[in-house]
């Protein structure tokens, strides 16, 4: 007597279909990663960009801070005679730093290049003199040395906004815009990132558990 025996499995056509769901979720996983993976790489730029900016700008602030006005600076004393000037493209003024008992009077200028430089008053004894106080230096000469993913900061210009009404100096005289400290100076700049998007995703050997053949689910790593 013939009696039909129980095999219990799973047939082709379940298989397939479980092979073609778990392929959907894969893809649909390394597409999330891929997206986020996206999404903090460009934030994190965004952020490492501004960052450089506050820098370029704090160290603007920090000279700005200690100006001076040139009206209340004897004319003898003066740098080449050169009063405080504020353009598009350059900004010079005088500051005064140092502590309470060596206070130094320096004269800066600062460049919509970037660059800075800067003269300090020197007393020798019998007279007073003015002498170049290092060299001049970039203020964004660090961002040359960073990763190939940091940004490039372009300045443009430079923006005042001035008090309303005349101002004269000390002997009476109007003095210009040009010859007066801004009551705010602005900076305009553009950033530039460049850096390498990578795309990551994942692989698995198919149904089969053989790499190599025709149902593997395959994956990237690439830039």
């Amino acid at each position: 007597m013939k009696t039909n025996a129980t095999r219990n499995g799973f047939s082709m056509i379940e298989v397939l279909v479980a092979s073609a769901i778990l392929t959907v979720i894969v893809m649909m996983l390394a597409m999330l990663f891929q997206q986020t993976s996206v999404a903090w790489r460009t934030g994190l730029m965004r952020a490492n960009g501004f960052m450089q900016l506050r820098s370029y700008i704090g160290a603007i602030q920090r000279d700005a801070s200690a100006a001076i006005d040139a009206k209340n600076i004897p004319d003898k004393l003066l740098y080449n005679g050169k009063k405080q000037s504020f353009t598009a493209s350059e900004i010079s003024f005088y500051t005064l730093t140092g502590t309470d008992t060596n206070r130094s009077l320096k004269y800066v200028t600062h460049l919509n290049t970037g660059e800075r430089e800067q003269y300090k008053l020197v007393y020798s004894g019998t007279t007073w003199s003015w002498e170049k106080d290092g060299d001049r230096t970039s203020l964004l000469k660090f961002l040359e040395n960073g990763s190939e993913d940091d940004a490039t900061i372009d300045p443009q210009k430079f923006k005042f906004k001035f008090s309303d009404g005349t101002e004269r100096d000390n002997r009476g005289a109007v003095v210009a815009d040009r010859n007066r400290l801004p009551l705010y100076i602005m900076i305009e700049a553009r950033i530039t990132q460049e850096g390498k998007l990578y795309e990551v995703g994942a692989s698995s050997d198919g149904p089969d558990k053989k790499p190599d053949t025709d149902d593997d689910i395959r994956t990237w790593v690439e830039h």
